[in-house]
């Protein structure tokens, strides 16, 4: 790209000497006005290829508190529909993006998703979607959602809608698209796949996930935490900051996580070992967890490991303060409108989780030989006992000399 935009820059400088060299100006114009339209669509092509939003590895947070909220209607026993049915009580939901689209897998624990079941009961519909802050402005959307992007299982077919939702409470459809049943769901998960281009290629933006499934006028959600995006990134210090350990021996080790977001260290939950990633051997180096907040580590090094530098990969889990905002019923009218105030004004607390990784570095040196045992004990004792053998000393040269001053007396 950068090569074609300095060709064109060149051939734009060739036509202007072309000009001071008495060539007739209307051709040399018609050429520039092409080279420029060329130069700018070429800058315009280059700046959508880099307008991308941030791309990140794969995700999850928990639905740890599976609260079912009735939103619309006055039945609670809507409630009970939906837990007997199982289609809403997600366990967690993983979310990835390329930059181009942002990827989700909802997980449930007893779901297996047969959304055609509901094919014969055209007054009961199930959803799956989530809420979309597309800039820092908490004052755009409704409670700072600026879309709600979602399938439905509804009418004997597979729907995907995307809505821009407004301060007012209003609300516009962007687009609708049939969607397969076997691409969206599979054993005990639910897929969705939003095309990013669609919002505008955020660059930091955060997403709620939530669940919904309606019988006539009753509707039950259930909602994760808000995640942000890109995902805040941990980094943990140690004291000491350089972990020494030496083999046949343990260590108690104090930490501190901090976050790029900036999250209270009362956001951990809890920190685990990832004894599943590849390339740790838990039987190298033995990590308990005591403490959580703030973290301490306990490191026992067996005798027949070997010398080196070790990475111990942890999880770290957080929790991050959020309300899950309430925008339409599921079955909202396609040509937009305006959503229940009343409904609208409700605001239901969500319990979530975020699940980051982080390294400890530990580095596993040999024994402590006789020449070190000797060096720690006189780093130790060895000011106390230079004082005391100097006193020692000094004492015994008085008495030696008061012994040789008293025998001179006598010898007189």
């Amino acid at each position: 790209m950068n090569l074609k935009i300095s060709t064109l820059l060149s051939i734009a400088a060739i036509a202007l000497h072309s000009h001071i060299k008495g060539q007739p100006i209307f051709i040399n114009l018609y050429v520039i006005i092409i080279i420029l339209f060329l130069l700018s669509s070429s800058l315009y092509a280059f700046h959508k290829a880099i307008a991308l939003s941030p791309k990140f590895q794969i995700q999850e947070t928990n639905n740890e508190d599976h609260k079912l909220v009735l939103i619309y209607g006055n039945s609670e026993a809507m409630k009970d529909v939906a837990r007997e049915s199982n289609y809403t009580d997600m366990n967690a939901v993983d979310y990835l993006s390329n930059g181009k689209t942002l990827d989700a897998t909802f997980w449930f624990k007893g779901l297996t998703p047969d959304l055609a079941s509901i094919y014969n009961e055209p007054f009961r519909k199930v959803a799956y979607g989530m809420l979309i802050d597309a800039d820092p402005d908490a004052k755009t959307g409704y409670n700072g959602a600026d879309y709600d992007y979602y399938v439905l299982a509804a009418d004997g077919k597979l729907t995907a809608y995307l809505y821009q939702l407004s301060l007012t409470g209003g609300y516009r459809l962007l687009n609708h698209t049939e969607a397969s049943f076997n691409s969206a769901t599979g054993p005990n998960n639910v897929h969705l796949s939003l095309d990013l281009s669609s919002i505008n290629y955020p660059s930091k933006y955060e997403v709620l996930f939530y669940t919904a499934e309606s019988f006539k006028s009753n509707e039950v959600r259930e909602y994760t935490d808000w995640v942000g995006i890109p995902p805040p990134k941990l980094h943990m210090t140690t004291l000491p900051s350089n972990i020494l350990i030496r083999q046949g021996q343990e260590q108690l080790i104090p930490a501190r996580v901090v976050s790029s977001s900036g999250f209270p260290v009362e956001s951990i939950i809890n920190v685990t070992v990832n004894n599943l990633y590849v390339g740790f051997n838990s039987s190298e180096l033995h990590v308990t967890i005591p403490r959580t907040q703030p973290p301490l580590f306990k490191i026992d090094v067996p005798q027949q490991t070997a010398l080196g530098t070790y990475t111990v990969p942890l999880i770290v889990k957080i929790r991050e303060p959020s309300v899950a905002t309430i925008t339409k019923p599921i079955s909202a009218n396609l040509r937009g409108g305006m959503v229940d105030r009343v409904q609208l004004s409700k605001k239901y607390p969500t319990v979530g989780s975020l699940m980051l990784p982080v390294n400890l570095t530990v580095t596993v040196i040999p024994p402590r030989t006789i020449s070190d045992q000797f060096k720690d004990f006189w780093e130790v004792y060895g000011q106390f006992i230079g004082i005391f053998a100097g006193g020692f000393v000094g004492a015994a040269s008085v008495e030696v000399f008061n012994m040789r001053k008293k025998k001179k007396q006598e010898g007189r």
